[in-house]
This record gives structure tokens, sequence and C-alpha cells, in this order.
């Protein structure tokens, strides 16, 4: 199912066991393709200029069983809409596309190009390239978060237990880094351990884990 929606200015997904990917385009309009697969629904509502997009699992009798439906969605933004994606028991791909919320329960964040303001994955773990960051909070329980970042404008917070952390930056960051673990270990790559500064040190970049590493290092 092909669908074409005007005049969007943010885009809200909420999925159940979905495989989601969004893609930013030239195009002022907003494009939503579905495929289903076995006993699941979606639905698609505009109310001004905001789409939300809801997906779950068709209930059996009585509603005390689900069947195993899932779905493949596909929705493509102009560039500079907002979206905001909750995604549970699937995975969340995007590209070029501003986020300001995308959270998994059991499922994996895969991000190219994007911007982002809040990253959040249980049993997941969360890679992502982001072209601009700030203010950004990162997390995940029992995954791992890898993350390069082109340019700050605010401050940074990544946090992960049970997983590793990787922070790449490129030297248009002005970062001051502050790195922390328990029971793990530290490394600064290209940035002095006696005073973790990037270019003017402007915004704050904070790393920290239980039970995994910190890495942080200079692209």
């Amino acid at each position: 199912m092909r669908m074409m929606f005007e005049n969007v200015r943010e885009v809200e997904l909420n999925t159940v066991g979905a495989q989601v990917k969004i893609e930013g385009w030239e195009n002022e309009h907003v494009e939503v393709n579905y495929v289903l697969h076995g006993e699941v629904n979606v639905s698609i509502e505009q109310r001004g200029s905001r789409l939300i997009i809801k997906e779950e699992q068709k209930k059996k009798f009585f509603n005390l069983l689900r069947d195993s439906g899932w779905a493949e969605i596909e929705v493509k933004v102009p560039r500079g809409t907002v979206v905001k994606v909750r995604n549970v028991n699937g995975e969340l791909t995007a590209r070029d596309v501003k986020l300001t919320e995308a959270t998994t329960v059991n499922g994996t964040i895969e991000l190219k190009e994007c911007e982002a303001g809040l990253l959040k994955s249980v049993n997941g773990g969360i890679n992502a390239h982001l072209v601009v960051a700030g203010p950004l909070k990162a997390s995940t329980v029992n995954g791992k978060i890898s993350l390069a970042i082109e340019e700050l404008e605010d401050d940074v917070e990544v946090s992960t237990v049970n997983g590793d952390v990787v922070v790449r930056l490129s030297d248009f960051c002005d970062a001051r880094i502050v790195a922390s673990r328990v029971n793990g270990e530290v490394r600064l790559v290209g940035i002095d351990p006696e005073d973790p500064v990037i270019g003017a040190g402007t915004y704050k970049v904070k790393a920290s884990t239980v039970n995994g590493g910190v890495r942080v290092e200079l692209l």
C-alpha cells in the first residue's frame, strides 16, 4: 500500500513488530509505503500538519493471544520534517532524517546522516552517524552504542548498562570529554587524557557505562 500526504511538518510512528525505514528526500510531500505480513493492522491519520502512523498485531478471540504478524513500513519525508519513532520488537533504520525521538524495545536503531534528540534502546544496540548533535541523550540497556558525530550544537550524554560505548568526534566538534565506567575500561584515542578537549571545548560530551567499555576518539 502506497499513500501520499501534503503539508506535513511532523511524523509520529508507533509500531509493534515492524521493520521501519525512514528516509529524507527533496520532495515536499510525505510518502508512506507498507507491506503486511500475517495478522497485523496499520492505520495512518493526518491531523493538521501532523501525520500519525500506528501498527499493531491483531488480537485473537477474547484478546488472549496475538498472532505473529508484522509489517514493513517505509516512510519518505521532506528534509527538515521532524520525526518521532517508538518501536517494540522491531528494527529502525533512517537516513537524512531529523529525529526528535527514536526508541526501541527488543530491536536495533541504525541511523545515517541524521539529527537526533533522544535515542533509547532496551535489548538492542544503537549505531548512528549524526551530522549535527546536541542536545542529545542516547542510552541502552543490554546493547552497544556507537556514535559518529560531525558537529556539535549542544551537550551530548551517552550511557549504557551492559554494553560498550564508542563515540567518534570530528575536529569540528568543540567538546569537553567526560568519560566514566563501572566494571570496564576507558580509552581516549587522539585526545589528551590529561586535558580531554577538542577545539574550544564549548560543549560537554559525557560517556558512561556500567559493565562495558568506553572509547572516545577523534576522527
